[in-house]
């Protein structure tokens, strides 16, 4: 009879722990706030591609943590309409005007590229948000295990590889989707942060992608900026 108390009692205290655990994970996922903006704080940065870097210098600004949201995008866009579940998966399908206009109803900025790279990079001129390796677990690309297994590559929601965020802690900024940024190319708009339908080579602080500003891609979302005063 005591050997089966006990036995009772450790399974009772193994679903405990289980039940705690699913309990916490259930927590973080409703205490995920996808309004959330990071402050990038003032200062020099490295800039650019390896071999023609440059040291930068901006005023501090803040920036959203994560990618807009469809639910985020729909708030201020009555028209956007998505699939069923995809309240937290990034905002595609929006021209460089249709970002700025979401940004500017929350009284926010798209980033220049060079804010959006120092959001990503941090100060020490790595490669990709976390280093300087790749690693396909830290991101959504096309060398995404799903993508290795057979399955075609696709859309994550937002905040899917939280480890690998940037040394501020802004999420997303390796692959996903594009971002479009406020800089541009002669005639071109400037995106950044490679996709799930890229690979790494995409996938670095650094890369970039030209667009006409009328063009809209169901690989290409953005994320807004303000200004820190």
């Amino acid at each position: 009879m005591k050997k089966r108390f006990a036995e009772s009692k450790a399974v009772l205290g193994l679903l405990t722990v289980l039940v705690a655990g699913m309990s916490s994970a259930i927590a973080g996922e409703k205490a995920k706030n996808y309004d959330e903006m990071v402050l990038i704080p003032a200062g020099k940065f490295i800039y650019g591609k390896p071999g023609a870097t440059k040291e930068i210098t901006l005023p501090a600004f803040m920036i959203d943590k994560y990618e807009v949201t469809n639910k985020q995008y729909a708030k201020f866009n009555l028209d956007h309409k998505y699939g069923r579940g995809g309240d937290n998966y990034p905002v595609t399908m929006v021209s460089i005007h249709d970002a700025e206009a979401h940004c500017e109803a929350l009284d926010k900025r798209l980033p220049t590229e060079q804010e959006w790279e120092k959001a990503a990079r941090g100060t020490d001129g790595r490669i990709y948000p976390w280093g300087n390796e790749f690693d396909k677990v830290l991101c959504i690309t096309s060398e995404s295990d799903a993508v290795a297994a057979g399955q075609p590559a696709m859309l994550a929601p937002v905040g899917s590889c939280e480890k690998g965020n940037s040394p501020y802690g802004v999420a997303d900024m390796a692959g996903n989707v594009w971002e479009w940024t406020s800089s541009t190319d002669q005639r071109y708009s400037v995106l950044r942060g490679g996709s799930y339908f890229e690979n790494r080579n995409y996938a670095t602080v650094y890369s970039n992608l030209l667009s006409i500003p009328d063009d809209a891609k169901d690989y290409a979302g953005f994320r807004c900026v303000k200004d820190v005063k």
